[in-house]
């Protein structure tokens, strides 16, 4: 009787994450990376300067 191979393994079965799960990491990434760039000062809302002229009455 000659050497039979074995049946081949089947696959594993794919992971499947869901279009939710990815789209929440996308959300919290852009979050954190907006933060970040808040605190590195690109952001972009951009500050008000202080020293900025505001009118206002004369004190007479």
């Amino acid at each position: 009787m000659p050497p039979t191979r074995p049946a081949p393994a089947p696959p594993p079965p794919e992971k499947k994450t869901s279009t939710l799960k990815k789209i929440v990491y996308v959300i919290i990434l852009l979050v954190a990376l907006s933060i970040l760039l808040q605190i590195l000062g690109v952001g972009v809302v951009n500050k008000r300067e202080s020293d900025t002229l505001i009118e206002q009455p004369h004190a007479d």
